[in-house]
Parts: structure tokens; sequence; C-alpha cells
């Protein structure tokens, strides 16, 4: 039997794999992350089967491929095949290996579409989870490291499947990590000096209003603000802040934060309840940021004004 087939060739075939997924979902190529995802749950889930017998890795339709991988018949490995990644999922099933999992079973079928079938890899976004959780488990069957595996991306993926945590939390660890990565990724190769540079450099953005004013008791009130912010919770690099306005009356106008921008690795998030997933994510290191918006809105307003 070829040795592109051992147990070795697959596992570390499918960490590649792993991390080339993680790679594409951070850059928003969502096609590719389900194409690299899939692969990788393919090749784990045959070293896996290969780990308890080479044989269950054979197409039976074939009836020469259990004699090759029983050892009993030399082939052009270009004739060999293999069974395909419904059919791993299924005989670890089977095994009881794997359990039922409609999410890993989309992700599969996504994953035949960028394949085979140009599919967009829009569906794929929300396929991280399913990916981390089974890659754990089938790690679990073979006594491998998870942090071994993954390295970098270890955090992330245990976020991805940490289920006391809800969903926007867990997809905001996954994109800080994703946005730090690509940054390094970009500086690899590069002085260290001009990473921190890049780390040091202000956007090029001033305290304004934009979109439109609210007259409140004959004043003008901007619906929304936009101010160079804190530093970045990925890469550390200044950010640019949105607030929003979320309560008006005359006694008081409120704004809280809807987004943060990083100009250097690219994290974007948006929304009220990102921002206030962020505002949790980052705990005690959160009361720089929050001084930092205290001052930002006083700057603008005076400061008697009123922020949440």
């Amino acid at each position: 039997m070829d040795d592109s087939f051992l147990f070795e060739n697959l596992s570390q075939g499918a960490k590649r794999m792993a991390h080339r997924a993680m790679d594409d979902h951070g850059g928003r190529n969502y096609g590719e992350f389900a194409l690299h995802a899939g692969v990788a749950v393919e090749l784990l889930a045959k070293a896996v089967l290969v780990s308890k017998n080479p044989i269950y890795i054979a197409e039976i339709r074939n009836p020469d491929m259990p004699l090759y991988f029983g050892g009993d018949l030399q082939m052009d490995i270009k004739k060999v095949r293999t069974i395909g990644a419904k059919d791993a999922i299924a005989r670890l099933r089977r095994l009881g290996v794997l359990q039922a999992d409609a999410d890993l079973d989309t992700l599969i079928e996504i994953r035949n579409g960028a394949a085979h079938a140009s599919h967009s890899g829009d569906e794929a976004r929300g396929m991280i989870s399913p990916l981390a959780r089974t890659i754990e488990t089938l790690l679990n069957a073979l006594g491998k490291d998870l942090d071994t595996f993954w390295g970098r991306w270890t955090d992330a993926v245990r976020a991805a499947v940490n289920v006391r945590q809800g969903e926007v939390h867990r997809d905001i660890r996954i994109r800080i990590a994703q946005a730090l990565h690509a940054f390094d990724d970009r500086f690899e190769r590069l002085p260290r000096e001009l990473k921190e540079r890049a780390r040091s450099i202000e956007p090029h953005v001033v305290t304004a209003a934009f979109d439109y004013l609210v007259d409140i008791n004959g004043k003008s009130f901007p619906s929304s603000i936009m101010t160079p912010g804190g530093p970045c919770p990925s890469c550390t690099a200044q950010t640019t802040l949105l607030f929003r306005m979320v309560d008006r009356n005359a006694d008081h106008t409120q704004y809280a934060p809807d987004g943060i921008t990083c100009h250097v690795c690219g994290l974007s998030l948006n929304g009220f309840d990102e921002m206030a997933a962020l505002r949790d994510i980052l705990g005690p290191s959160n009361e720089a940021y929050e001084q930092l918006r205290t001052d930002a809105l006083s700057a603008f307003f005076g400061s008697d004004s009123d922020t949440i």
C-alpha cells in the first residue's frame, strides 16, 4: 500500500486543510472555507478509520480496493480509490465514534456544492462550530492533542465549541483571532519595526457627526457620531468607534456604541449586540475603553453629556 494513505499522512493533511479553512473564513472566502473544512473532516475521519483498520477506507464497489488496503495486492496509485467524506462519517457513526449531527451533514453538503457546483459558500459562514466540534471528537478518538493540531487557532476553536457562550460571543472571539492572524501573516517576512509602526499609526479620523440631525427642544443632535477609539482588541492599533442615538427626551440624550473598526488588522464589529458582547469579552480590560468612549462623547457634547 502506498505511503500516502498511511495514518500520519492523513492526519497531517487534515491539519493543513483545517488551518487553511480558518484562514479562508477570516478572509470571508466562505466557499473556500467550506471546501477546505470538508476536506479536513474527511482526511481526519479516514485517519481514525485507518488507525482501526486500513481496510475501513476502501471503496467497496471496487473488489480490488479491500485487497489493496489489506496489503495483499499491488496497484498503480492512480487507480486507488477510497471512500468519500459522507461514507467515512457514516462508518464512524456505525462504530460509535461520531454521533448524528445535522450541522456536520450540512457542512459536507456545502463542501460538495463548493467543490462540484460552484456553490457561493455564503451558508458556510456559521459552520466553524460543527467543524471544530467534529475535529475535537476525532482527535479524542485518536488520542491526539487539540492544541498541537490547531496551534494558533486553539483559542478560537475552543470558543467555537463553548456552548455556555452565546452565538454572538463565539463569533466575535473567532473574528478577533482571525484578524490578529491575518495581521501577523501580512508582516511575517518583514522587519519587526514595520509591524510595530503599523500598530502605532493613528487612523485619519476626527470626531464627527453624520447621518441626520434630531431636534430636541430647539437643539440639534446628530443621530450618530464617529470618533477615534481605543486599542483594537485584536492587534492593539487605534480603532474608530461609531455611536448611535438610542434615547432622547427633554432631560438627556443617550448614545451607545454601535460599531468598531480597525484600519490595521481589518477587525470590524457592527451593531449593539456585537458591541455589548465585545464589552463582556474584554472584561476588566474594558475599563480603558469605557473611559475613552466617555471622553470622546464629552469632547463632542461637553462634560454633561449622557452615554450608555
